[in-house]
């Protein structure tokens, strides 16, 4: 009998680095299943792509506070990119994209579009990312510490 599931194994999360666009700050992590992250010629597109997914995310409905994470995770199917920013207050927005390990170049909307769906090993980033901007804004929300928030980042780690 064959399961859904497979077994957990620990995925390596890396800071990959902070970009600054416009007047945003990135700050970029990859996830691999792999011993180290294989996929730079997708990360490289991505990186192409991040002006134009600030711009959009510009146009959210909610305020935002001009701060983000993108996340780059080589699974089985290929390269998950998830774009999140923080909007108003504590709202974290996400956007999913697909980069495919047959075309390097071509970054896509998620197939699962217009959903948002975050998998185990990047709910690790968001919850890391979370306790930062609770500890860094939200606690100190008279006078938030966004430059302590962006250089709060999550090191190596095995999640």
């Amino acid at each position: 009998m064959s399961s859904e599931f497979e077994i957990y194994k620990p995925r390596k999360i890396e800071f990959n680095q902070l970009m600054e666009i416009d007047d945003w700050y990135v700050k970029v992590y990859t996830i691999t299943l792999n011993e180290e992250f294989k996929s730079q010629q997708i990360l490289s597109s991505a990186l192409k792509e991040l002006p134009i997914w600030v711009e959009n995310a510009k146009k959210s409905f909610l305020k935002t506070h001009k701060n983000a994470f993108l996340i780059l995770h080589e699974g089985r199917e290929g390269v998950w990119i998830l774009m999140n920013w923080w909007t108003d207050g504590e709202i974290l927005e996400t956007k999913v994209y697909f980069g495919d390990y047959d075309n390097h170049n071509v970054i896509k909307e998620s197939i699962y579009t217009p959903k948002s769906l975050i998998c185990t090993w990047e709910l690790a980033v968001v919850l890391y990312e979370r306790k930062a901007w609770m500890k860094h804004i939200l606690f100190n929300a008279n006078s938030p510490k966004f430059d302590e928030y962006i250089n709060d980042i999550l090191k190596s780690s095995y999640e």
